[in-house]
């Protein structure tokens, strides 16, 4: 079964929300820019970027 991220990466322009599957995770997980990981529940794993990004918003301080 796919498990769903939704992943803050840092990027050029500040934070940046992607969503990544279990199955693509693979090599991801010792990248450096990443600043936070969320699992998703299979509700969630559904939602569009920008929903997904008020419902777990980047980290204070980022």
């Amino acid at each position: 079964m796919t498990e769903w991220y939704f992943v803050w990466v840092e990027g050029l322009r500040g934070p940046a929300p992607q969503k990544w599957s279990s199955d693509g995770l693979w090599g991801q997980v010792g990248r450096q820019d990443v600043i936070v990981r969320f699992a998703l529940s299979d509700e969630e794993a559904h939602l569009p970027l920008d929903e997904l990004a008020r419902r777990h918003p980047v980290p204070d301080g980022k």
